[in-house]
C-alpha cells in the first residue's frame, strides 16, 4: 500500500510538472511567426520554444492580429507573453513590461520589384499596417507638409500581395522582415533605415519575468543567432 501511495505521488508530481504551460500570443508576420503550410513556425516561435523548454514549461500558442497590441486587449487575454517582432519604442515601454532585447532591428522601406527610387517620399505610394509604426511615420510626414500617398492594411500578407502585383510601390517593414522578404520575393530594401531599435517580448506575467530573461540571455550569442541566420542569412 505504501509503495502504491509513493508511486501515485511520483506520478502526480510528474503530471503536474508536465502540464505546466506558458501562454504565448503570437502577432502573425513572417519571419517572426507564421504558418508554413499546416505547420506554425518562425524566429520567435523557434526562440520561445527553446526558452520555454529551458524553463521546464510547454508552449501554448495563441494567434493574435497586430491590432491586438493594445493594453485594453492584452490585459484581458490571460496570456503570459506576447511575441512577434515587437519594437521596443519608448511609448510601448511606458505601457508594457518588456523582456531583455534579443536583437537590434529597425524600420526599413521595402520596394516592389523593378522600382528605382531616389528617396523622395512624395513620388511613390506606400502601404502601412494599421497600428504599426509605419503609420506613425506617414502621419509625421504629413504633419511636415509632405504630400504622401498611402494605403492602410491590416496584415503583412495583404501588403505583400499588393507589392507583388505592383498596386503599391513601397511598404514599411521591420528590418528583419525586410531581409526575409528580400530573400524570398526578390524585393529590394532601401539603403537607409528610418530608425534602429531593439526588439523584445512583452511579458504580461510578472512572476516569470526574471527566469525568462535569464534563460533568454544565455541563448543570445549562440542559439538566437543561429535561428536568425537560418531565416534571413547575414544581417548588419
Amino acid at each position: 500500500m505504501r509503495k502504491l501511495i509513493v508511486i501515485i505521488v511520483i506520478l502526480l508530481t510528474f503530471l503536474s510538472t508536465f502540464s505546466q504551460f506558458l501562454k504565448v500570443g503570437f502577432l502573425l508576420g513572417s519571419p517572426y511567426a507564421f504558418w508554413k503550410g499546416e505547420k506554425f513556425g518562425g524566429i520567435d516561435y523557434d526562440i520561445l520554444k527553446k526558452v520555454v523548454s529551458d524553463m521546464d514549461y510547454q508552449l501554448e500558442i495563441y494567434i493574435l492580429p497586430f491590432t491586438a497590441l493594445k493594453p485594453e486587449i492584452l490585459n484581458v487575454l490571460n496570456l503570459d507573453i506576447v511575441a512577434g517582432g515587437i519594437h521596443m519604442t519608448e511609448e510601448r515601454k511606458k505601457t508594457f513590461s518588456f523582456s531583455i532585447p534579443y536583437i537590434q532591428s529597425g524600420l526599413a522601406i521595402v520596394l516592389r520589384n523593378g522600382l528605382q527610387w531616389n528617396g523622395d517620399v512624395e513620388k511613390i505610394t506606400f502601404a502601412v499596417k494599421e497600428s504599426a509604426t509605419g503609420q506613425k511615420v506617414i502621419q509625421d510626414w504629413l504633419k511636415e507638409g509632405k504630400k504622401v500617398k498611402y494605403k492602410i492594411f491590416v496584415s503583412n500578407e495583404e501588403i505583400l500581395a499588393n507589392l507583388l502585383t505592383k498596386k503599391i510601390d513601397a511598404a514599411f517593414f521591420d528590418y528583419i522582415n525586410a531581409l526575409y522578404f528580400s530573400r524570398v520575393y526578390g524585393f529590394s530594401v532601401y539603403k537607409d533605415l528610418i530608425y534602429k531599435i531593439d526588439v523584445g517580448y512583452i511579458i504580461l506575467n510578472k512572476s516569470i519575468e526574471k527566469e525568462f530573461n535569464e534563460k533568454l540571455k544565455k541563448l543570445l550569442d549562440t542559439y538566437v543567432k543561429r535561428v536568425l541566420t537560418s531565416y534571413v542569412g547575414s544581417w548588419k
